[in-house]
């Protein structure tokens, strides 16, 4: 089967490489390359050599592989001679990890080490197969249309700019007998990399613009298995490695912030964003033509509601804002049968005495967990007499209780920014949910905040 592609042939052979034994240098060991190189460890046909640019990693990676080089790239010497028995290289470059680098860093991690790689062939007869796990931002703005690797490229920034000139001096790579496989990849997520933890910090705010540009993702394992059949099958060529369906930005923050419990994004069309996001809707057709099925083929969100210190800090914020200074964050809906919730309580706040009775005999329990901070607690009689006092806190003795149906009960925050978790018997309804003790002020009256600082009093706590 041949294809065209854009700046260079695509091809695949009829039928797979013979199964033999083969070496295999893995040039940037970062997610993909780490990952990759657990993949591989385990077929013993194979000879690893792995490179990092970090002295740091050498004892995680020396398990996986025949050796461990510690080296960048764009060192001549030193690529020629972590290449020099290699029939297959696999070009798996990442500068400076997940945080963001200039347009100068992309050069000399990228460009410097195609130019290297370029410098050294000549000394390396037996490379036949060279992979790069590359970019689709390469290709620039579509205004939303479908583009595939026919597609002119015309990045718009200079990072993408570095990326196209690095597949210009790979493709140049290319020799009878040497195969070049220019994987351009959707952005990565995977084990570490999870979508909906990522964009959480921006659940509840109002970004500028639609949100209608699409999105492209690879998952990490698919990139791993794309890899190996492209070593396998011998692939050349440019490859769009992407999930089957490109997702408009709005649709997968509205997913992200589902499956973590938390408010939508909004936006706002009206809000000025400079110049519009790249929108382009990448086709991954030849993946699927040369027998490639995607693991992942569509980005998949498991909903987990995460009790962290972000969301503690941002119901914190709340409660500080609210009258009552405290605030629920709910983990159920109303109607469910158990009920559990954060309840963030600043110094100050007021909780009138009360009880919790149900119709089903000790449905009535209420159980407290402190998970930051610290509350105390008071049990009281039918006349408003403290029974017992409890102090909970994070870092323990006692860090929570339950208290069983019927009992009579307030709380006083003794710390800022204290949360508990809360577990009692659904559903909610809102007309029978307490049985207020009689005798003590209602909420927002002065003789509320002296009864508050009495209790807090109990606790060595003065205002």
């Amino acid at each position: 089967m041949a294809v065209a592609g854009n700046c260079d042939s695509f091809s695949v052979s009829a039928t797979p490489a013979a199964a033999q034994a083969m070496r295999i240098t893995i040039v940037g060991c970062g997610d993909v390359g780490t990952a990759l190189a657990r993949h591989w460890s385990r077929d013993p046909s194979l000879t690893l050599t792995l490179t990092t640019t970090r002295e740091q990693r050498r004892a995680e990676l020396e398990p996986l592989a025949e050796r461990v080089a510690v080296l960048r790239a764009s060192d001549r010497d030193a690529l020629r001679d972590a290449l020099a028995e290699a029939e297959v290289a696999v070009f798996t470059l990442a500068p400076g990890g997940d945080r963001p680098v200039d347009e100068d860093t992309y050069a000399a991690t990228y460009r410097a080490g195609f130019e290297a790689l370029q410098a050294v062939l000549p000394d390396l007869p037996q490379l036949r197969q060279i992979i790069y796990t590359g970019s689709c931002s390469v290709v620039g703005d579509a205004g939303g249309a479908w583009v595939d690797e026919d597609t002119p490229t015309c990045p718009r920034d200079g990072h993408g700019r570095v990326l196209l000139e690095s597949e210009q001096l790979l493709a140049d790579c290319r020799a009878p007998g040497r195969t070049v496989c220019i994987l351009r990849l959707g952005a990565l997520y995977g084990p570490g990399r999870e979508l909906a933890p990522r964009f959480r910090r921006l659940a509840g705010t109002t970004r500028p613009g639609t949100g209608r540009h699409h999105s492209h993702w690879i998952h990490r394992d698919d990139v791993v298995g794309a890899i190996a059949m492209a070593v396998q099958q011998r692939w050349d060529g440019v490859i769009h490695l992407v999930d089957d369906r490109p997702l408009p930005v709005a649709e997968l923050l509205e997913r992200a912030c589902e499956a973590c419990g938390e408010e939508p994004v909004r936006w706002d069309p009206t809000a000025g964003t400079g110049q519009a996001p790249a929108d382009r809707r990448i086709r991954n057709t030849r993946l699927h033509q040369l027998g490639y099925r995607l693991l992942h083929p569509e980005v998949r969100m498991p909903k987990l509601q995460r009790l962290d210190t972000l969301l503690f800090e941002r119901v914190a914020e709340r409660a500080r804002q609210a009258p009552r200074l405290r605030m629920n964050h709910n983990l159920h809906a109303e109607p469910d049968a158990v009920q559990r919730f954060l309840n963030v309580l600043q110094p100050g706040t007021y909780v009138r005495p009360h009880r919790h009775r149900r119709s089903e005999p000790g449905a009535g329990f209420e159980c407290f967990l402190v998970l930051q901070g610290e509350v105390g607690l008071l049990v009281l009689d039918e006349r408003g007499l403290v029974l017992q006092q409890e102090r909970l806190a994070a870092e323990g003795p006692v860090r929570g209780l339950e208290l069983a149906e019927g009992q009579f009960h307030t709380l006083v925050a003794l710390r800022p920014d204290t949360v508990m978790f809360e577990l009692k018997q659904g559903p909610y309804i809102p007309a029978n949910d307490k049985d207020v003790l009689a005798g003590f002020p209602l909420e927002g009256t002065p003789e509320a905040e002296a009864q508050e600082a009495q209790w807090r009093a109990l606790f060595g706590i003065r205002p």
